[in-house]
């Protein structure tokens, strides 16, 4: 097969016959150029990207490596265990997930998900495999990944499953995401239209929308007052752009927010922050 892009050493995107596939391999695109020959025995996992490329290339040059191979064994194990394919999706998603968690944890701060029974239960099959996910991760990074974040893969593999992602929610519920993302651009002065932010505006939109569901089923997240103290106090620039968020909400949508919640989008806020 022809090289016909190289993301990176590991990643290069190659014809597969009249279709183009992303494929992976441990120094798979190293030293190698456009229209250069794989081989097949070097090739360790391939699927089809066919529209998030750039998010795809994007995402591999903003995180550690490591965190995209380890989301790659999890999805492999997924997809066997399930005996079918996940959406493409996911491997932006659950590797971009598994980076920004590893960051959390290695600040000590716990996000739980009160979700985590009805998980276990309406997504069963899933739930276990993402009880395989954390018991790896915490075997491969050396620190300890909890069943919250077992529920958080679990609904990441869940939506992979479906056609739906991303497609299923009322001009009201988008309508409010936009403008929760036009408080933060105006506020960081971040231009979320050009191509280089992208990515970030992906992320934020799908945080910002897993808030909005959170707030239908009252299950919002909890997080330790003293955690909660310290980002207040160590990220008050991302704190005061959260809470204008949620004034927005209110005022225009009559939508209130627990300051727990105001805490979790601080975390996403300051990370954003990072970036501009």
């Amino acid at each position: 097969m022809k090289i016909k892009k190289v993301f990176n050493q590991n990643a290069v995107l190659v014809a597969d016959g009249a279709i183009e596939k992303v494929a992976i391999g441990k120094g798979i695109g190293f030293n190698k150029k456009k229209n250069d020959l794989v081989h097949e025995r070097d090739i360790e996992q391939m699927f089809v990207m066919e529209t998030e490329q750039e998010n795809f290339q994007q995402l591999l040059s903003q995180i550690d490596e490591v965190y995209f191979f380890a989301s790659e064994r999890i999805i492999e194990h997924a997809e066997t265990i399930l005996k079918e394919k996940l959406n493409e999706h996911i491997h932006i998603a659950l590797a971009d997930h598994i980076a920004f968690a590893m960051d959390r944890l290695k600040n000590g701060i716990i996000v739980q998900n009160k979700l985590r029974k009805e998980i276990e239960v309406l997504y069963s099959e899933e739930f276990l495999i993402a009880e395989w996910a954390i018991e790896y991760l915490s075997t491969q990074f050396g620190i300890t990944f909890t069943l919250d974040e077992a529920a958080y893969i679990a609904i990441h593999i869940h939506s992979a499953r479906t056609s739906e992602y991303g497609n299923n929610k009322s001009i009201r519920e988008i309508t409010m995401v936009s403008e929760m993302a036009r408080v933060v651009s105006e506020e960081l002065a971040i231009d979320f239209t050009s191509s280089e932010m992208s990515l970030s505006y992906s992320r934020l939109v799908t945080h910002l929308r897993f808030v909005l569901e959170r707030f239908y089923t009252k299950k919002y997240h909890a997080m330790d007052q003293d955690v909660l103290a310290i980002i207040k106090k160590k990220y008050d620039l991302s704190y005061q752009v959260a809470l204008k968020v949620s004034t927005m909400l209110h005022v225009d949508f009559g939508i209130s927010l627990p300051e727990d919640e105001l805490g979790y989008i601080t975390i996403h806020i300051e990370r954003l922050s990072n970036l501009s």
